[in-house]
Parts: structure tokens; sequence; C-alpha cells
């Protein structure tokens, strides 16, 4: 018996308008009723600020402290500390 690792990348993240897009093709979804699912989904921290019209982070953006910021969270805390700790 042999195993073979499959990873699929994480998908890229979406600007507002290309999330509307995908919402109102893929799932029958007005503008309206996914940028309210979106802020729901942002404000029970599941996703970043849905109206955010980039994908890229500047230069100077604190990718260590936003991690570390995030090691006391309940689902996710454990996580951010091994990500600070191994990379």
């Amino acid at each position: 018996i042999t195993t073979k690792e499959d990873r699929t990348p994480r998908p890229q993240a979406l600007n507002t308008v290309a999330m509307l897009k995908m919402a109102s093709s893929r799932l029958g979804i007005g503008p309206q009723q996914a940028m309210h699912m979106a802020e729901r989904l942002y404000l029970g921290g599941w996703m970043t600020y849905p109206r955010t019209e980039t994908n890229t982070y500047p230069p100077n953006f604190d990718l260590r402290g936003t991690v570390q910021v995030q090691t006391s969270h309940p689902h996710w805390g454990q996580y951010a500390q091994e990500l600070l700790r191994n990379g």
C-alpha cells in the first residue's frame, strides 16, 4: 500500500465585486443578500472584512503581530501559536 499526500491550494481572496459576481452566478444570491451574509460572517469572526477591495498587503504589514493577536482565540488560537512557533 502506498499513500500520496494531495494538497489543494487555498482559494484567492475575493474583493467585493468578485464576491458579488460569484454569489450571483454560483448561488443565485442578489448583491444585497450577499453583502448581508458576508457582513454576518465577518461579525462572527469567520472571514476578513467583506468590503476590502484588495487581496494584497503593503510591504510593511505586520503579519507576525497580526497572527500573535489571534493566539488567544478559542477556535484557532492554538493554530496561530503553532504558526508562530513553526512558521
